[in-house]
């Protein structure tokens, strides 16, 4: 398996170029009593500010701003099958990433479609090197700001034949004031616990010999410990380190019929986690549930008809289904201008439904990035993150924004989340969703589902348990299982658990059921809610093709997410459409599983008389 850090490597330094050679470094960059953090910023700074003063082209913008980021990351991967170790590796790798914008804030190269958002990236030392960050900047700068001019006078084109208004600007006031953190003071990291966590991975992945109706599986330890340095001409100075970890099992399998079924759980950490007995158990306790509902699906009936009545999410899907919709679709980036102008297919659905109701009147949607699993205090572009109302009384209030200004917001509030492997892009922190109206118990819910799928015209209905979380599992396998949104429409997860039932009670479990991808409008039909809220911790990567239809995999689950909560009760909705998933199943393996018990054979003709 790939780790972060084999991805990190892939990043190659810029083209040689032609620019002019940097001038020596100034002596107050050697000043006495700084950390060699301290110098190199001072040199990155020197460099930006030259940069953006020297960097000219003949007929061609000048830039008015720079930005770069530094990534210095640790990584420790293991994966463990069936008792054995596949990948144990420990790496250290440092990249960073620079932006030039030309122009002015009012109109540069950015929001280009096909041209936007790849920001440039260069290799570093791995520890702080004024001289060699500087050399590698100076490189860098140039290639960007030649990208940079080519794109703006790509964009001006486009705009010189569009009708009507204007776009807002490109960029929006910078965070005042200016936040300078100082370097965070040198220490000793805690030593990773290496030979633990192997030793735990093996211990965990011996489980699966107990389960011989799984095809395969794996165990996961990822461990990633970052900082990175964020560093603009505009004086901006920001310091961030992270350590996070993840234990987590991914188990896959076919039923009869050939269907490939998979399924996967995470434990998310946010520190440097010990090969603790607490830890184990979480872990079998984890493994055991993820094996047996992979067993379950094995034996459960598909889904017989499509349907379209109501559906209920008990509360951790109802937090997959908020950070599937909510999550992305309140975004306040614009769309990219391409070349027949704004590709509105990849535009946030609620961004011009400010004022507008896109919920119940009894709903109310906040995120908080003060406390909960998705906290932060300050975003990736120096904005201090507030609490924020974001829907009330079911009329939506606000947008998630960075400084990438919308037709109908100028500024940030602070929702510029930064993934590890640079994504930069707008999403939740601690998102919840309050109810004035008085919550429900499971089982009157289940009622009132049944209810309302009479009046349908069904005598039975379904209750979605959990979804299939990409972030974790990675693209789905087949398929007939793959949703095409399109026409400004939402494509879900698929169901990780559903069940079906019925008026008297019986609950069935079904496999091979897929929602059709659905408008936003749906959050407008919930009918009714549970009497008690689940917070979800999830990891999710930011950005409008971010949140939980996200497809990382174990690859990027800590590479390319950011840390986020949604709390919500159960959630019961009109308006969403399942189907029959017609797939095309491959053949059984010709082999049984050599851990799967033979099956009994059959006596041949006469011998019983012979026993006789």
């Amino acid at each position: 398996m790939k780790s972060l850090l084999v991805l990190l490597a892939l990043l190659q330094a810029p083209p040689s170029v032609e620019p002019v050679k940097p001038a020596a470094a100034k002596p107050e960059i050697r000043a006495l009593g700084k950390s060699p953090l301290d110098l190199e910023v001072a040199a990155i700074e020197q460099e930006l500010a030259r940069g953006v003063a020297g960097l000219r082209l003949p007929d061609a913008p000048a830039p008015y701003h720079a930005q770069v980021q530094l990534v210095r990351a640790t990584v420790l991967s293991i994966d463990g099958s069936y008792g054995g170790i596949i990948t144990d590796v420990v790496e250290e790798q440092a990249v960073a990433a620079v932006e030039v914008r030309v122009g002015s804030a009012a109109r540069d190269q950015s929001g280009t479609f096909g041209s936007d958002g790849a920001q440039l990236r260069f290799v570093v030392s791995l520890e702080p090197a004024p001289e060699l960050s500087r050399n590698k900047l100076w490189l860098a700068l140039d290639q960007a700001f030649r990208t940079a001019t080519a794109t703006f006078s790509q964009k001006q084109s486009i705009l010189a034949r569009l009708a009507g208004d204007p776009p807002p600007p490109d960029l929006g006031p910078r965070p005042e004031p200016m936040p300078r953190q100082p370097a965070p003071e040198a220490g000793n990291a805690p030593a990773l616990d290496r030979e633990g966590l192997r030793a735990l991975v093996i211990q965990l992945s011996r489980r699966f010999a107990d389960h011989p109706a799984i095809d395969n599986g794996d165990v996961f330890v990822q461990v990633l410990r970052t900082e990175v340095t964020t560093v603009s001409s505009e004086g901006l100075v920001l310091h961030e380190s992270h350590q996070r970890a993840v234990l987590a099992v991914v188990a896959d399998t076919r039923a009869a019929d050939g269907m490939h079924l998979d399924a996967g759980a995470a434990i998310h950490l946010q520190e440097l986690p010990r090969a603790s007995e607490a830890l184990r158990k979480r872990g079998e306790q984890m493994i055991d549930e993820v094996l047996r509902e992979l067993e379950a699906q094995v034996q459960a009936p598909m889904m017989e008809e499509d349907y379209d009545g109501p559906v209920l999410f008990q509360a951790s899907a109802a937090a997959q289904l908020l950070a599937s919709t909510v999550a992305t679709q309140v975004g306040g980036n614009p769309a990219p201008l391409g070349d027949a102008g704004r590709v509105r297919d990849f535009e946030p659905l609620w961004q011009e439904a400010i004022g507008e109701s896109v919920m119940p009147s009894f709903i109310d949607l906040e995120d908080d990035p003060r406390e909960g699993f998705g906290r932060y205090a300050i975003d990736g572009q120096g904005f201090v993150a507030q609490p924020l109302t974001l829907v009330k009384g079911g009329v939506l209030k606000e947008l998630l924004m960075t400084r990438t200004p919308n037709s109908a917001r100028a500024g940030s509030n602070g929702r510029a989340r930064v993934s590890p492997f640079l994504r930069v892009g707008p999403t939740i922190s601690n998102l919840s969703l309050k109810t004035k109206k008085r919550g429900q118990s499971r089982a009157q819910l289940e009622r009132e589902l049944l209810r309302r799928a009479r009046e349908d015209g069904y005598d039975f209905a379904y209750v979605v348990e959990s979804l299939r979380d990409n972030n974790i599992l990675g693209p789905v396998e087949r398929e007939g299982a793959t949703g095409y949104g399109g026409g400004r429409k939402v494509s879900l997860p698929l169901p990780a658990r559903i069940v079906r039932i019925d008026g008297s009670g019986k609950r069935t479990l079904v496999r091979g059921a897929m929602f059709s991808p659905t408008s936003m409008r749906v959050l407008r039909r919930i009918r009714a809610v549970g009497n008690a809220a689940v917070a979800v911790p999830m990891r999710v990567p930011p950005g409008y093709n971010g949140g939980f239809t996200a497809e990382t995999g174990m690859v990027g689950i800590l590479a390319e997410t950011v840390d986020v909560q949604v709390s919500t009760p159960d959630l019961l909705l009109d308006g969403l459409e399942l189907l029959v998933e017609r797939s095309e199943n491959e053949r059984l393996p010709v082999l049984a599983h050599p851990l799967r018990p033979a099956p009994p054979v059959a006596p041949a003709e006469g011998d019983d008389e012979d026993a006789e």
